[in-house]
């Protein structure tokens, strides 16, 4: 599964964007999330703990599941530029 950029919007916050990425390793898919500069390159600090699936979709969607108990909406980049902001 290829990398993915996420945007992050709340309501009086700048917009974030996050890397996520999912891969398999070994037995299980993991999935990771950075958040990118200004410049696009990630955060060394992590954003969330490392999750698992039996599936790329299911670890992709337990990552994104963190990002959205903290943001009012997320996304992904290339369907951003069709959502309201």
């Amino acid at each position: 599964m290829p990398r993915e950029i996420l945007l992050a919007r709340k309501s009086g916050v700048e917009p974030a964007r996050f890397l996520l990425e999912v891969f398999h390793d070994g037995e299980r898919w993991t999935s990771t999330l950075a958040r990118l500069t200004a410049a696009g390159e990630p955060e060394p600090a992590s954003v969330a703990p490392r999750f698992y699936g039996f599936t790329a979709e299911q670890a992709r969607r337990r990552m994104i599941t963190v990002l959205e108990n903290e943001w009012d909406e997320v996304v992904t980049a290339d369907h951003a530029t069709n959502a309201p902001h």
